[in-house]
């Protein structure tokens, strides 16, 4: 076998094998001997179908040179790159991975309720800057992820040429092929990346343009509940067109928003899965789990072979590293089963990328036995690929977000590859990552420590009330979390169930899950060992056990006590934040950042935990009459306001809102709207109680 110091040539097959340095006729091997150029290293490759997987790999040692033997193109993709990359490879094994599809996903939505997605250097100017995306595709390969998600509610008319639909676009065909050019771009650069495209899109919407054409006016024209022949015809044109026209694509679709339930087996067996069909390819389809009709999903299995089902890990947030118990329902049903860690509103606006709780959530996944793939939202998904940092020499320039929050896409593709790893070697893994990055290795080895402090606070919160998930109500903001009756009647009992009903149609209730490992410890070092159960005591349930006289089991957590263990990792982390901002450093401003936002998650566990007191307060007054509690109920809700105040105050400082959907609630309306209202329910609850 030759080396990669190569021209092009052509692939042979001898006995068996694809010998790489004389077969050069695929995208992604193009690739890899293009990047293999770029280096002093003698790198040569085997591709062996025995190994049985086309990812897996194993890396040998042939004099002076290496080679890898790889299962296919993306095993020799990840097996060279490796080799170049040494100790800074991000996966740091080789071997079959352990989770088949492993993504990121790109918010490709329009700001309105009409699921639209609008494709234009103006609506979305990264989309078109090829050095930008070049960037980012590298470092999603750099984690050896191979799907990239385009999360759109429409997008097909924008990047297709379709003369029988001349409405379908409000865009000129010189700008449909300006989009599809790019998309074509897009979609080849991820080919020689091993990385599939995915295009997201809901049922049944066409765009407002088409809507108009038709004389669908009104806020829900662009939205068909029930199929008719025209939009049927119409989806089957698109779908297939889709398909031709790029390589290296797949769906990934949304029973839906608009489509009625009684008609997603037929719209779906005879439309979408008909449209595929006809298109001459065999993508991979992946379908959400989202306000889906039973008959549907026992249907799903007869009706085309490379389908993959898809739920989200917790709804809307990340809540606990535990998924949710409906994943069990699709176990071993379809061609796969993948989770999605959902635009997670429970972990931003603030940083992330804590090896302990990613690395927990991972393996909660394999030990399930369920899932066959993962993807991630980025932190602030609505912006990117901005963040909403508020810069503190009033300047404009914003952050890049892979850049900001580095660790994680990386640590997805680390876990998913290979979810079980030494901890401490994890915890010097990423202190050197972060060490590197900020030019100091103690910097480093402090911010994976202010990491594994503050990922899991915000999640616990929303957690230890339950009250509601969502993307446009997080955690941070406490719209709906922290209501004092709220507190008290969503989550009542430790062993509060979920919701019955489809996916996406439950009211966004939610229900607790276990504590993660790490809180759990800091809990138990200060109250004592926890039992196996991982939840915590409700606030109803520990007032009316208290009342009762009846004693709280010992081995359990207490919402009351759980939230000052939140406060308490949250000091911590300030001090962790200001001893690394102190040290000297590529990026002091950026080291800066990480204390102000320590100060905001301290600002934000005071409010809940005042809010959590109150509801308390209010139980035992219900339950006992005794006077005491009205005194500390009044003082509690007093409190709330100012400290709501600065929690606002101390996050405008530092974030130009408290999450990047353009249809968030915002700080100044929860103030207005909730925190202060709330405060005069209670006073008004107490005079006509006669407190």
């Amino acid at each position: 076998m030759g080396t990669t110091k190569h021209t092009k040539y052509t692939n042979i097959l001898t006995a068996g094998l694809w010998i790489a340095n004389t077969a050069l006729a695929s995208p992604v091997l193009e690739h890899v001997a293009d990047q293999v150029a770029t280096v002093d290293s003698a790198v040569t490759w085997t591709i062996d179908p025995a190994l049985g997987d086309a990812e897996a790999f194993r890396v040998e040692t042939q004099g002076e040179g290496t080679h890898v033997i790889a299962g296919g193109e993306a095993g020799v993709l990840y097996g060279t790159q490796m080799v170049m990359q040494g100790e800074c490879d991000v996966v740091g094994v080789d071997g079959t991975p352990e989770f088949g599809v492993r993504g990121a996903v790109l918010m490709m939505l329009s700001p309105s309720w009409n699921y639209q997605s609008d494709l234009s250097p103006e609506v979305y100017p990264w989309f078109f800057d090829r050095p930008l995306m070049t960037r980012y595709l590298d470092y999603l390969v750099s984690a050896r992820l191979n799907t990239l998600v385009l999360w759109s509610g429409h997008l097909f008319p924008h990047i297709l040429e379709l003369p029988e639909y001349p409405d379908a676009s409000q865009f000129s065909a010189e700008e449909i092929r300006r989009n599809q050019e790019q998309f074509r771009w897009l979609t080849q650069e991820c080919e020689k990346r091993a990385i599939t495209v995915l295009t997201h899109f809901y049922n049944i919407h066409i765009s407002e343009h088409q809507a108009k054409a038709l004389g669908r006016e009104g806020k829900d024209g662009a939205r068909f509940e029930h199929p008719d022949a025209w939009v049927s015809d119409y989806y089957r044109t698109i779908l297939r067109r889709y398909l031709e026209t790029f390589p290296n694509v797949g769906l990934y679709i949304c029973p839906g928003e608009s489509l009625a339930q009684e008609d997603q087996l037929p719209w779906f067996r005879d439309v979408i899965f008909a449209a595929v069909r006809e298109s001459g390819k065999h993508p991979r389809l992946v379908l959400r789990d989202w306000t889906m009709a039973d008959d549907f999903r026992a249907a799903l299995p007869t009706i085309y072979d490379d389908l993959w089902s898809e739920l989200k890990h917790n709804d809307e947030t990340i809540t606990s590293p535990v998924p949710d118990l409906r994943h069990q329902k699709w176990a071993h049903v379809l061609s796969g089963h993948i989770v999605n860690l959902h635009d997670p509103a429970d972990a931003v606006p603030y940083r992330v990328g804590s090896p302990r709780l990613l690395g927990e959530m991972v393996r909660n996944w394999r030990e399930a036995g369920i899932f066959t793939g993962a993807w991630f939202y980025p932190p602030q998904a609505w912006v990117w690929p901005h963040t909403l940092d508020v810069q503190a020499d009033g300047t404009d320039a914003v952050l890049n977000a892979w850049e900001r929050d580095p660790l994680w896409h990386e640590l997805e593709g680390r876990y998913l590859w290979r979810a079980e790893r030494e901890p401490a070697a994890e915890t010097a893994w990423a202190a050197r990552r972060l060490g590197e990055r900020l030019g100091n290795a103690e910097v480093g080895a402090l911010l994976v420590r202010w990491y594994d402090l503050t990922d899991p606070i915000l999640p616990g919160l929303q957690n230890l009330t339950a009250v509601r998930f969502g993307n446009f109500f997080p955690t941070s903001i406490a719209w709906v979390q922290t209501q004092v009756d709220d507190i008290l009647s969503y989550r009542t009992k430790i062993d509060d169930r979920p919701l019955d009903g489809p996916t996406g149609l439950t009211g966004q209730r939610y229900y607790s899950q276990p504590v993660d490992a790490f809180t759990v410890a800091r809990y138990a070092a200060e109250h004592g060992p926890i039992g196996a159960e991982r939840r915590s005591l409700p606030i109803a349930q520990v007032a009316a056990m208290e009342a009762a006289g009846d004693a709280l089991p010992s081995d359990v957590m207490r919402a009351d006590w759980l939230i000052d263990t939140y406060l308490a990792m949250a000091e911590e982390a300030l001090n962790v934040a200001q001893q690394a901002a102190a040290l000297p450093s590529s990026d002091p401003a950026e080291l800066q950042r990480f204390v102000s936002d320590s100060e905001c998650l301290i600002a934000t566990v005071r409010f809940y935990r005042i809010k959590v007191q109150a509801a308390q307060a209010k139980r035992m007054l219900e339950l006992t009459a005794d006077e005491r509690y009205a005194v500390q109920l009044r003082r509690l809700v007093d409190e709330s306001v100012p400290a709501y105040e600065t929690l606002m105050r101390t996050v405008l400082q530092h974030y130009a809102k408290g999450t990047s959907m353009w249809d968030a609630k915002p700080f100044q309306r929860c103030l207005d709207e909730k925190v202060i209202p709330d405060r005069e329910k209670q006073i008004q609850w107490l005079i006509d109680t006669g407190f």
